[in-house]
């Protein structure tokens, strides 16, 4: 008996090895063969259901704190998030949580429910005189043709305001049923902690948390078009009278070393308003490991860029990514 039970034993350990089993499970059935060795057979061993991972189950690696001893930078801004993308690992945060106005963030909603319509951006379309929203610089023109392209990229690249107006009623849908769509995306996403109220962000009722804009700069990617211009330091639109539009990205950071050489800002939108303070949302790449990094509420212009900046440097420097 002694030694039929060594044998099941071993051969248990070999059929382990060619069937990999949840261990949980190899130990039940282990422990039934010992109790009653003329349970179970090796055939009815071999025939065991092997249980192996999904692929979505399994743990994504995280990226290892090698400096203990640093906790993030000094920020004015109300709430602060640095995540790392791949494993949605959080590297800091400041209020998380909280829910605050976005601002000009919101157009890039508005940029999705868009083009989730199959719009022809090649389309030549009018801006009219009710698209106009005050606020900010307005590029286009009124009563002049231009390609649906480029009042998108008026919106995208230089937050214009009235050119965002233009895009909601553009996008075949009336206005209310525009907004309704926006918030109707943002539980499709997830966003549980967001309003929409206008497709601009000139209300101060669009808000949301730093945790839900990650999940809106990650739909945003998946959009060539609106990659392409959250990427672009500048876009020159042109109207059907020979009218044009040099136009610079409000994304400062776009200027700085995140955008050169190993790095890349791959999404990206900024606002302000003086209830939200100064915003701004985006997602940095080095050699491919992204990070999102977004502040609500921060002081001022310079203060936004600069603390994005050095969120994103810190990560960089304090954390080491997996291989």
């Amino acid at each position: 008996m002694f030694l039929k039970v060594i044998g099941q034993i071993v051969m248990t350990g070999v059929f382990a090895s060619a069937f990999p089993m949840n261990a949980a499970v190899y130990e039940h059935q282990l422990d039934e063969t010992l109790l009653d060795p003329g349970v179970v057979s090796a055939a009815e061993l071999a025939s065991f259901d092997v249980q192996l991972p999904l692929a979505d189950e399994r743990e994504i690696p995280r990226p290892m704190k090698v400096d203990l001893d640093s906790h993030g930078i000094v920020t004015t801004a109300k709430s602060a998030l640095v995540q790392d993308v791949r494993s949605g690992a959080v590297l800091f945060s400041k209020n998380a949580y909280d829910v605050r106005s976005i601002g000009s963030v919101t157009k890039l909603m508005t940029a999705i429910v868009l083009l989730r319509q199959e719009v022809d951006l090649d389309a030549y379309v009018t801006v009219v005189g009710d698209d106009f929203v005050y606020g900010g610089r307005t590029y286009v023109a009124f009563d002049d043709a231009l390609r649906l392209e480029d009042v998108f990229a008026a919106s995208v690249v230089g937050s214009d305001n009235t050119a965002t107006r233009a895009l909601a009623r553009l996008s075949g849908l009336e206005y209310e049923a525009f907004i309704a769509e926006m918030n109707v995306v943002a539980r499709e996403l997830g966003m549980d902690s967001s309003v929409f109220v206008d497709p601009t962000g000139i209300d101060a009722g669009n808000v949301s948390t730093v945790f839900d804009l990650t999940l809106l700069l990650e739909e945003a990617d998946e959009y060539e078009a609106l990659r392409e211009y959250m990427r672009a330091r500048n876009v020159t639109i042109v109207h059907s009278s020979g009218i044009s539009s040099y136009i610079e990205s409000t994304n400062q950071v776009l200027e700085s070393f995140l955008h050169e050489g190993e790095y890349e800002i791959v999404a990206g939108k900024t606002g302000y308003l003086p209830q939200a303070g100064y915003v701004l949302a985006t997602t940095v790449d080095r050699d491919g490991d992204d990070v999102h990094v977004i502040v609500l509420g921060a002081d001022s212009k310079d203060d936004r860029m600069h603390e994005v900046i050095g969120l994103a440097a810190w990560a960089y420097k304090v954390f080491e990514w997996p291989n």
